[in-house]
């Protein structure tokens, strides 16, 4: 009986290490205020739109 107890926490453990893996990765992503930046910086958008994009994202 004991032995079961045992399994079932190992389980828990290992359930629980696995879902913060994921968890983690998906916020490796950029930000959208990095986003556009970047496609600033690559010339994708002027000046102008940047600065409009910005705008609407800070409101």
């Amino acid at each position: 009986m004991m032995f079961l107890f045992w399994i079932i926490i190992g389980f828990g453990i290992y359930y629980l290490y696995t879902n913060r893996e994921q968890s983690v990765q998906a916020d490796n992503r950029p930000s959208a205020e990095d986003q556009l930046k970047e496609r600033y910086v690559n010339g994708e958008i002027d000046t102008e739109t940047y600065r409009h994009i910005l705008k609407a994202l800070n409101e």
